[in-house]
């Protein structure tokens, strides 16, 4: 019986500690969960402005790399306006310094050939062809003989591969009179020739005068043509200048579309004009007057 009363009694010792311990136990997860729990609580309010600040803080930092490229943008689009304006006023300078001679050179050989065949027939007042007529021809700002010939037995006289300028034919047969007639060959035949008996020369002078067109138009042609050129090319550097500044949009466009006229190297200073305004138009907003600050 002693012996029972002993085991009970450290089983029950026993039992006592385990509890003990699991109770221990069970409180201490209960602290640590407190403890965690403490440790966690955040003020809502405060999570609240963190995120929102860090919403505005993102914001700015996004507009202001949209500002940086639309500032780029703006920035390339004035120097090809600048450019292409500058290429312009070179232009109109070459164009006051050219030789108007050139101009006028230009405008008397439109539409001809470098060299043609001078032909053409010899015929009496009555309509009947002159044979063995003596046909000289002469360039007449170097008085050189191109060349001699005698009509034939139909009245016809050719000359081959004559260059485009000024001539002389003269016609000369024995009794009758000697006709001088200069001309602009155009590669078409002609008008006849009409030789009368007698004595004296005739001289038949078929260049037309064109409408009035001389040095002094071609210098006034040349000078307007230069001038306009300059200005337009300097409206061009005024909307770079205004394309820097950002304050009026429209106003910078239009300048620009004037600054096209300055025709710099025929098309590469438009083009760059043209470029600058397409870009002008993606940076918009930076203009005071459309969006911009």
């Amino acid at each position: 019986m002693a012996d029972d009363s002993d085991f009970d009694e450290r089983r029950e010792a026993l039992k006592a500690r385990v509890q003990a311990q699991i109770e221990a136990s069970k409180e201490a997860k209960l602290e640590r969960q407190q403890s965690a729990s403490e440790e966690l609580v955040v003020d809502e309010s405060d999570l609240n402005d963190a995120i929102a600040q860090a919403n505005e803080e993102f914001n700015e930092h996004m507009a202001s790399m949209e500002n940086a490229n639309a500032s780029q943008l703006r920035t390339l689009a004035a120097s090809l306006i600048l450019v292409g304006s500058i290429l312009g006023m070179a232009s109109g300078g070459l164009i006051l310094q050219g030789n108007p001679a050139d101009l006028i050179n230009a405008f008397s050989v439109i539409g001809n050939d470098e060299s043609v065949d001078v032909s053409g027939i010899v015929l009496e007042p009555d309509g009947s062809a002159v044979a063995d007529v003596n046909v000289e021809l002469m360039n007449v700002d170097s008085g050189e003989v191109i060349g001699l010939t005698t009509t034939d037995s139909n009245g016809y006289f050719w000359f081959k591969s004559i260059d485009v300028t000024e001539l002389q034919l003269t016609f000369t047969l024995d009794g009758h009179t000697t006709v001088e007639r200069i001309f602009i060959p155009d590669g078409a035949q002609i008008k006849p020739i009409t030789l009368r008996e007698g004595t004296g020369t005739v001289v038949e002078n078929e260049i037309v005068s064109r409408d009035g067109w001389n040095t002094e138009n071609a210098v006034a042609l040349s000078t307007a043509v230069g001038v306009l050129t300059v200005l337009t090319g300097l409206i061009g550097v005024q909307s770079a200048v205004e394309a820097r500044r950002a304050k009026r949009y429209r106003r910078t466009q239009y300048l620009a579309g004037l600054a096209l006229f300055s025709r710099g190297l025929i098309i590469f200073g438009p083009a760059l004009i043209l470029a600058g305004m397409m870009l002008l138009m993606k940076s918009r907003d930076q203009f005071s007057d459309v969006g911009g600050e």
